[in-house]
């Protein structure tokens, strides 16, 4: 099992009403909104939302920088599935646990790395016209974390045991390295 640790991972999104975060579903979720904005994004601008969709995506993006502090480490989960579930309150007041479990090179992760790696790639897309010098941060993050889940192969579940009954693994790493 991935050992749990200390950093700062404030930001990125909460997991259904309750208060742990989840990176595989994020990740997915993250690489959803960019491919909408890069479909939708006149009809975003006509309605006046793509602001808006853009500071979504990178509120997720930014959580991604900090949860990849190295080449080869990706933080994949903060607080516990069993005790977030029972707890319903907010953030600012909960008493669950907040250890965040990571992936590296003793624990991989490569369906965590790589869904996660295409969220980076996809948000770079959708800054490169405004903000290029962060869609270059981004694309940087998503080859490191790339070229991590393919050297490191395996399943994340494998590595942060927590998450298996929440997001499991159950088609294995393939189709996000593809």
């Amino acid at each position: 099992m991935a050992r749990p640790t200390e950093v700062d991972l404030v930001g990125g999104y909460y997991d259904a009403g309750d208060n742990v975060k989840f990176g595989l579903p994020m990740a997915f979720t993250v690489t959803m909104m960019s491919w909408s904005i890069l479909e939708y994004g006149k009809q975003m601008a006509a309605s006046g939302e793509l602001k808006n969709a853009m500071d979504a995506v990178k509120w997720g993006t930014d959580y991604f920088i900090k949860a990849h502090p190295e080449p080869d480490v990706l933080y994949g989960e903060v607080g516990d599935g069993d005790t977030d579930h029972t707890c319903w309150q907010r953030p600012e007041d909960m008493t669950t646990s907040r250890q965040a479990f990571r992936v590296d090179p003793q624990n991989p992760g490569s369906d965590l790395a790589g869904e996660t790696a295409a969220a980076m790639a996809a948000a770079s897309m959708i800054f490169r016209t405004t903000y290029p010098g962060y869609a270059n941060l981004l694309l940087e993050h998503s080859k490191q974390l790339f070229e991590f889940a393919d050297k490191y192969r395996g399943k994340y579940d494998a590595s942060i045991t927590v998450a298996r009954n929440y997001y499991g693994s159950f088609s294995g790493y393939g189709d996000e390295l593809l």
